[in-house]
């Protein structure tokens, strides 16, 4: 049996400490990593904008999409 999950990736237009690409279990998580200005936005803002696989958030400084995560269950 399986669960169905999901995490966030935060994909950065230009890198940060060689990376682009981050994930994350929620979108508050991505703010103890960077600051808002690195994101572009605050949290408060993500959480107004309702990201969902089908409606990611689009700045200036990246892209914060919605991802699905299949995880297999601890007792099955």
């Amino acid at each position: 049996m399986t669960a169905q999950k999901h995490i966030y990736r935060v994909s950065f237009k230009e890198p940060i400490d060689g990376k682009t690409d981050y994930f994350f279990g929620g979108l508050s998580a991505i703010f103890t990593t960077f600051a808002p200005e690195q994101v572009g936005c605050k949290v408060t803002r993500l959480w107004n904008v309702k990201i969902t696989e089908d409606k990611p958030y689009i700045g200036k400084k990246c892209t914060i999409t919605k991802e699905s995560l299949t995880r297999k269950n601890k007792n099955a």
